[in-house]
């Protein structure tokens, strides 16, 4: 009876022995399993696991691995998603912590900062290199309520101007910490854009004015002075006032050519046809003007030159702002020629009016194509410019889709010359936004030059 207890009792022992290992065994996987963050797939069959009753506990866990990996899922895709929203925002996203290490940047600020590369991991200071900029964030860390500050910041020889406002956010490591949300608007075009126009309305105020005191002067003293004034004077005041209309008329419908351009690009017509016609054209209006004995004008078009579309009306405006010019300027010209050249690598058609007069000194080229730029500022109001005809000539030649551009040596000449696209690459008018901002650029340094017309300007 002693040898049928002790065989029970080890039979016993063995069964516990192995459950005991079971359990082990499964309590090893399901360690590894939530580690892991893999569903549990045990050795033992469902039916083992009842019997020793884990099959409830395997059950649940795995339901709990699901459900974590399903919301890694979905917060990894969200991630994502806020990151392609933000590489395709213009504004400068940053996040930095509390040590002013940078957490995240978008691509904008990779791009305007860093040359593209990645900032992540860099301190703040080494990618905005801006006391102003530091200053307000140190100072906005203590504030509720946070308003949009107008900050500039210095990129090498650029200057940046930039709408910055800021929060707290909560950080994105560790847990509980907090970091701030940096955003960078960039209004350096804008703030461009009201310093030109600044500019512009000064300037435009200061050549209105002029024509208009001179008309208020001289009709005064006709209407004040009348009995002691005889008829020669009477006829001077005259003749000045009527000048001085002329040349305001001039100016505002120069002015009104510019804003119609601006505002309503549409007016460009292109049509297929020859250049070489219109360039006989232009050049045949002003054999009149040639001292025959020494001018001449001439026309040279490339062979390879094939019509193509542009507004005829547009383009000759061009020219005769050009040819005008000259005459107006460069009077003792001996020769000018109106030429086309095809570029067949551009796919432009590159327009130049080239003369052999006085020539322009280097310092005024960059400028020429600004509003009321003049070389020499006496000259041309004496022969009756505006200082508009070659802003006017930039703006038709931008809304064709090509540029301008100014070329002289003192003592040898000017080549003024424009390129046409044989082919339209955008619908035109497009671009008549960023005409204006091309039109009117502004020059701290040139705050007392007006914008000009080719040799003094027309």
């Amino acid at each position: 009876m002693l040898w049928f207890s002790t065989i029970l009792l080890l039979l016993l022992s063995l069964l516990l022995f192995r459950h005991i290992l079971r359990l082990s065994r499964l309590l090893h996987e399901l360690e590894d399993s939530v580690c892991s963050q893999r569903r549990l797939i045990p050795e033992d069959s469902r039916e083992t696991l009842r019997k020793i009753g884990a099959l409830g506990l395997v059950d649940s866990i795995n339901e709990l691995i699901d459900s974590n990996n399903q919301s890694i899922i979905q917060k990894n895709d969200y991630s994502e998603q806020i990151d392609v929203i933000l590489g395709a925002v213009q504004e400068a996203v940053i996040v930095f912590n509390q040590d002013h290490v940078v957490e995240y940047a978008n691509r904008s600020t990779e791009r305007i900062f860093h040359e593209g590369l990645p900032i992540q991991g860099m301190s703040l200071e080494g990618v905005l290199r801006s006391s102003a900029l530091l200053e307000h964030l140190d100072s906005a860390a203590t504030q509720v309520d946070n308003e949009p500050t107008r900050i500039k910041i210095n990129q090498g020889k650029k200057k940046l101007w930039f709408e910055v406002s800021c929060s707290m956010v909560q950080g994105m490591h560790p847990e509980g910490t907090y970091s701030t949300l940096l955003v960078m608007h960039d209004i350096t075009k804008q703030k461009d854009l009201e310093a030109s126009r600044r500019k512009f309305v000064a300037n435009a105020s200061h050549e209105l004015r002029t024509p208009l005191t001179i008309i208020k002067g001289f009709a005064e003293t006709l209407t004040d002075d009348k009995a002691v004034i005889d008829s020669k004077m009477r006829d001077r005041f005259t003749k000045k006032i009527l000048k001085n209309a002329g040349r305001l008329h001039r100016l505002v419908e120069d002015l009104l050519t510019i804003s119609r351009l601006e505002s309503q690009p549409y007016l460009i017509e292109p049509v297929e046809q020859s250049i070489e016609s219109l360039f006989t054209e232009v050049a045949e209006s002003y054999y009149s003007r040639l001292d025959a004995s020494r001018q001449r004008i001439e026309v040279k078009v490339d062979e390879a030159v094939d019509p193509f579309s542009f507004d005829r009306y547009r383009i000759n405006q061009v020219l005769d702002n050009l040819v005008e010019n000259v005459f107006r300027y460069a009077p003792e010209f001996r020769s000018i020629r109106l030429e086309a050249v095809l570029e067949p690598e551009s796919g432009d058609v590159h327009c130049s009016v080239i003369d052999d007069g006085p020539g322009i000194p280097k310092k005024h080229l960059p400028h020429l194509f600004e509003r009321f730029y003049r070389v020499d500022k006496g000259r041309s109001r004496e022969t009756g410019g505006t200082g508009l005809g070659l802003s006017i000539v930039k703006h038709i030649v931008q809304l064709h889709g090509g540029t301008v551009a100014a070329e002289s040596k003192v003592g040898e000449g000017t080549r003024m010359s424009f390129r046409l696209p044989i082919k339209l690459t955008q619908a035109l008018g497009e671009t008549s936004a960023d005409l204006e901002y091309a039109g009117n650029n502004t020059h701290s340094d040139q705050s007392d030059e007006y914008e000009s017309t080719d040799q003094g300007a027309g």
